[in-house]
């Protein structure tokens, strides 16, 4: 809910369609990785880790 209501803010605001369409990915992409951690990882830890990626990526 989150990322769709970032991404139409995005389109909004006057950024490239990209960015949008990328943050949409963003989403699909934790819904998968959810789906394979399973039980073994609790939905926290594994989107403080995906927060943490994203950090790490928007800083390079």
């Amino acid at each position: 809910m989150k990322l769709a209501t970032t991404a139409r803010l995005s389109l909004a605001l006057g950024q490239p369609r990209g960015v949008a369409f990328g943050l949409m990915r963003l989403r699909a992409i934790r819904r998968q990785v959810l789906a394979r951690a399973g039980h073994e990882a609790g939905r926290g830890n594994i989107v403080t880790a995906a927060a943490l990626v994203v950090l790490w990526l928007v800083g390079c």
